[in-house]
């Protein structure tokens, strides 16, 4: 018996929507969520992997990096119906910019699912190796969202999207720099992870005004 998957499922921009959503809860939640298991503020994100309840960590950073690459592979799915069906673009009343964003969106997506879930894999301070993989990981996570928000946006978001981007990397620089002195690298991803979800929102609803 076969079955067949509808294919107005993923073509449908309202799904793009959607998966966007859960990325912004679930990026803006992750350091108060991890607070409130806890019972207090470590000194960066990261470090709650070492709190008793430390599946929760595991649990929270996999279901950010899942929906990441769910949100990748909609934009892998939706090129190829619009290669198959030219129909489907000229039919709907999305701007170009976003359609752009989805060919562009589909790469950092994916790219940006991975380091979430390499970040709660390998532990930031157990071997030398894990360690290096670890930063690597939340370097690509943080920085290049960072640089997708300062780049890649609606015209009409450009200058917000580009200030948040500027707040998100100095925030992180003043915590790195100044060994947590000044800021905390707990509170300079936190910033940085509400940047990332104000992000999702204004494209989200950049979407919700095409429909």
């Amino acid at each position: 018996m076969r079955f067949k998957i509808q294919e107005r499922y993923t073509a449908d921009d309202r799904m793009f929507l959607i998966v966007e959503i859960i990325i912004t809860f679930i990026c803006m939640f992750i350091p108060l969520i991890l607070f409130l298991v806890d019972g207090e503020v470590k000194s960066s994100i990261s470090a709650y992997v070492d709190m008793d309840d430390s599946y929760i960590f595991g649990l929270l950073f996999g279901i950010a990096g899942m929906t990441f690459l769910l949100n990748g592979a909609l934009y892998f799915k939706v090129e190829n119906d619009e290669k198959r069906m030219p129909q489907i673009k000229s039919q709907s009343s999305l701007s170009n910019s976003i359609y752009d964003k989805k060919r562009i969106g589909k790469w950092y997506n994916v790219v940006f699912g991975i380091s979430l879930i390499g970040i709660a894999v390998f532990h930031y301070s157990r071997t030398t190796f894990s360690e290096y993989m670890h930063i690597g990981f939340a370097l690509i996570f943080f920085v290049g969202s960072a640089i997708v928000i300062f780049f890649i946006h609606d015209p009409e978001d450009k200058w917000k999207s580009r200030i948040l981007a500027i707040i998100s990397v100095v925030c992180l620089a003043i915590s790195y720099f100044t060994d947590g002195t000044f800021m905390s690298l707990f509170w300079a991803e936190t910033i940085a992870l509400i940047i990332i979800a104000i992000h999702y929102i204004l494209e989200s609803y950049r979407i919700c005004l095409d429909f």
